[in-house]
């Protein structure tokens, strides 16, 4: 999937390109490793998110459906509050709306609960699948640091931005994905009343943000080739102006 190959070569960006050497090789005791960069290389983590879209597209289709239903029932409610119809609803507009207890502004504000309510209960078993996934997928990796490090007789391990200078048989990456891979999947269904560790969630977090930039970045590519596209085209109009800086939309979906 399109989204799958970006997110990857952000990951591939984000961390150095390096040769597999031998354990002999390792230098003074000291290794590299881009944790984030080794988990999400995994079998394990590949696999949990197959599954997990696979599992869960009803669901995401659902929330979709509501996200729309949103949209389309703010959408009259929105043009009243927009009182200068320049398309936009500023914050002075919704301020104004609300110190005037417009009923159509109340009417919104409650559809917006509603939708956001609904959605949360929809997204939430996803959630927490995930999150158990991940959860076991860290507890693979301790196992998989614990072994290279005895194996290869690590001291310390850095972070890559840590050091200014170091020959390629620092870093364990490749040695900590063949390790990982030694356990191809995880189970991706938490048992009842269970509860994700701090741990879990920082690290779900750091993936979402990592696919918020993936998104972002084929979004641009996107753009950028329809916009090659029409300017190749022969008698193709001007590209669009850009919206004015600072313009927002006129009501955020509920997530």
């Amino acid at each position: 999937m399109m989204k799958n190959r970006v997110f990857a070569a952000m990951l591939a960006a984000s961390a150095a390109i390096v040769a597999t050497v031998p354990a002999s090789a390792q230098v003074a005791g000291i290794a590299t490793v881009n944790q984030m960069e080794v988990i999400t290389r995994s079998k394990a983590f590949t696999t949990a998110e197959t599954q997990l879209d696979t599992t869960y597209k009803p669901v995401r289709d659902q929330i979709q459906a509501r996200q729309a239903k949103f949209q389309s029932d703010a959408r009259p409610l929105l043009a009243t509050v927009d009182t200068n119809k320049d398309g936009q609803v500023s914050e002075a507009e919704e301020q104004a709306a609300a110190a005037r207890k417009d009923p159509n502004y109340t009417q919104l504000m409650t559809l917006q609960n509603q939708a956001n309510e609904e959605i949360q209960k929809l997204q939430m078993p996803s959630i927490l699948a995930e999150l158990f996934a991940f959860e076991k997928i860290l507890q693979l990796y301790d196992a998989a640091q614990i072994g290279v490090v005895n194996a290869r007789k690590i001291n310390v391990i850095l972070q890559p931005e840590a050091i200014v200078y170091a020959p390629d048989a620092v870093d364990i990456s490749d040695a900590l994905v063949a390790e990982l891979d030694k356990t191809p999947t995880v189970a991706i269904t938490p048992p009842a009343n269970w509860q994700p560790q701090q741990r879990t969630l920082q690290f779900q977090q750091q993936v979402n943000e990592l696919k918020r930039r993936a998104y972002q970045m084929a979004a641009m590519r996107a753009q950028q080739q329809q916009q090659q596209g029409a300017a190749a085209a022969p008698g193709a109009a001007a590209p669009a102006a850009r919206p004015a800086a600072g313009a927002k939309p006129a009501k955020p979906e509920p997530r």
